[in-house]
């Protein structure tokens, strides 16, 4: 099972609950939760200037963060996460501050996530046919899940670009592959996602499964 971005605490409503039926309708076991990353939003932690009329503090998003994180933890208690670019939000503003990587918390301290979720770049899953997770910041255009199989060697998923979720497969004399890219499942009328508003192609919501061996993505819609 692949979660899409969640941008914790700015994930849509039922978010968890809709992850929860995924993983029972597929029967997916505890170890192969995985998760493309920007699982939450570190909304103060970003350049841009903040809405004025936001109703959250630096500390008080950090609360709320924790505290449905702590849910998350109770559903999926191990899940491997790609690292992404609003997981480096904070340290990228520390660096400009200029204030050395050996004063910082790691964010995934600070909002108390357990040791049995992990990060990294990128995660290679070992299953028949092979296929990795990223979260996609290399990807672009209106049909990055067609440039994924073209630029990738091996099957992939990964979310990060909200509007255009889908699957593609690519079938050279040197490759059989898919790409998929799950969307997001975020709370679309937020006030963290009013820069959108006006945006012609809106957040697609839903999550990802791949079944028979790594060889079959399925895209299932959020409603």
């Amino acid at each position: 099972m692949i979660i899409s971005d969640l941008q914790i605490p700015f994930e849509a409503h039922h978010a968890l609950d809709f992850c929860k039926y995924l993983k029972k309708w597929a029967n997916v076991p505890d170890e192969n939760i995985l998760n493309v990353g920007d699982e939450v939003d570190n909304l103060n932690g970003g350049m841009y200037p903040k809405d004025p009329d936001g109703h959250h503090t630096p500390n008080s998003e950090i609360k709320e963060a924790k505290e449905k994180i702590k849910q998350w933890v109770a559903a999926f208690p191990y899940m491997r996460i790609a690292i992404s670019n609003h997981g480096l939000r904070w340290i990228k503003k520390s660096s400009m501050a200029e204030i050395p990587s050996q004063m910082m918390r790691a964010y995934q301290d600070v909002l108390q996530m357990p040791d049995t979720w992990q990060w990294s770049d990128s995660w290679l899953i070992e299953t028949k046919h092979r296929f990795r997770i990223t979260h996609g910041m290399s990807f672009g255009g209106k049909t990055p899940y067609r440039q994924a199989a073209e630029m990738s060697a091996i099957s992939v998923a990964f979310g990060h670009l909200h509007s255009s979720a889908g699957i593609c497969r690519v079938k050279t004399e040197d490759k059989d592959i898919w790409s998929m890219n799950t969307g997001c499942l975020i709370d679309t009328v937020s006030y963290a996602f009013k820069y959108n508003k006006n945006d012609k192609f809106k957040p697609t919501l839903g999550a990802g499964v791949i079944v028979n061996d790594g060889s079959t993505p399925i895209w299932v819609p959020y409603n």
